[in-house]
């Protein structure tokens, strides 16, 4: 049975009712002689119901029928447009969310989540670690990566550090897609990495101190070195000094900058740390050697370089050396020289006392040998 649309367009139930018998309808059952017919298929009570309402039906091919009731007739017509309107009018399927491509995502997730929060270092490590990921990722949808593909790409990462790395920022990019409303769940929920065993890197005995400071003789970074070595400073804060950070009465020098080199631009930003702000004692000897020096930054070098020139002497002299080793040499030398922990705390910039004790000290043989006889006679 075809239902007639013009009802749609009528403006009172007088109209609707005329135009129907103009049209011929008839009842086509005993029951329906009871109602007037409007349409074919649509009808609605000349008299009320013994309840005083006014009833109405649509009928449907199948021979069911959908009844509309009212105080009066207008109100059953109106029910019925209405009703015929939404038949009329299909409804609209539910578009499938479009879910971004893992590529989409990591660049929206670095560029609202990270960025604001991560120094311009951090965020080249980050992008740097995210790579594995990116190759093998970018183009899939973010829900259709599977917990397997996750793991054979991180198995591929040959360096134990980065393949840990690369696993914790997968982790937490897939942790907020599903706190999004993206995904239902997070595929490196089922990842099974060993997680790296970081080696502890200890300081130059007092012996290897002396052989690094020989080779050094001849070096364009003598300078440099030997004031690591006296101060502990992280590479970045030490490039970062100029001549206004030195009190040259008082032999002090002040922390309150870092340096960092990001695709080989210079970046000066604040210390790691609030601990990183700190007034550290020099000699006067080391603090005359920096008055001479003419140029506005102290040390006026690239990090680059200054690391490869570090590398080439620790493959000389057969010393494990680094930028970073200077320093633990250093937190050694204090606590040799019996420097209160909290002050060697204060002296390194660190915020925890942990890190200056446990990760910055060693209790190296010669120095356990000072205290021989002493441990001898308790005995």
């Amino acid at each position: 049975m075809k239902v007639n649309q013009d009802i749609l367009e009528f403006n009172s139930l007088d109209e609707f009712i005329h135009e129907s018998l103009k049209n011929g309808d008839t009842l086509t059952t005993p029951q329906e002689s009871q109602m007037l017919i409007n349409l074919t298929g649509v009808s609605i009570n000349t008299k009320p119901r013994a309840d005083g309402r006014y009833q109405g039906y649509v009928a449907a091919p199948d021979g069911s029928k959908q009844y509309f009731y009212g105080k009066n007739r207008e109100e059953v017509a109106a029910k019925i447009k209405a009703y015929l309107q939404e038949v009329k009018t299909p409804k609209r399927k539910k578009q499938k969310k479009e879910l971004p491509y893992f590529g989409e995502y990591v660049k929206k997730w670095i560029e609202i989540y990270k960025k604001p929060n991560l120094k311009p270092v951090s965020l080249a490590g980050l992008e740097y670690n995210l790579k594995p990921a990116l190759t093998r990722f970018a183009d899939c949808k973010i829900d259709k990566i599977s917990t397997d593909a996750i793991q054979e790409m991180l198995l591929s990462i040959k360096g134990e550090r980065s393949r840990d790395i690369c696993n914790i920022y997968v982790n937490e990019i897939f942790r907020k897609a599903v706190k999004s409303g993206l995904i239902k769940f997070n595929p490196c929920d089922g990842v099974e990495i060993k997680r790296y065993s970081y080696k502890r890197k200890k300081g130059l005995t007092i012996d290897e101190q002396a052989a690094f400071l020989e080779a050094i003789e001849n070096s364009k970074y003598k300078l440099l070195y030997s004031f690591l070595l006296s101060t502990g400073l992280r590479i970045g804060e030490a490039l970062a000094l100029k001549h206004s950070d030195v009190d040259y009465e008082k032999h002090t020098v002040t922390v309150s900058k870092d340096v960092v080199f990001v695709k080989g631009q210079r970046i000066e930003q604040l210390p790691k740390t609030e601990a990183a702000n700190r007034t550290v004692p020099i000699s006067e000897s080391l603090c005359n050697q920096l008055s001479k020096i003419n140029s506005e930054l102290l040390f006026p070098y690239a990090y680059s370089t200054v690391n490869a020139a570090t590398n080439a002497i620790a493959k000389q002299t057969g010393i494990k050396v680094s930028l970073h080793i200077l320093r633990h040499t250093y937190s050694n030398r204090l606590e040799e020289a019996g420097i209160p922990p909290k002050v060697k705390q204060y002296l390194l910039g660190h915020t925890k006392l942990d890190v200056t004790q446990n990760v910055y000290t060693d209790t190296q043989e010669a120095y356990v040998n000072t205290y021989s006889d002493n441990i001898r006679k308790l005995f």
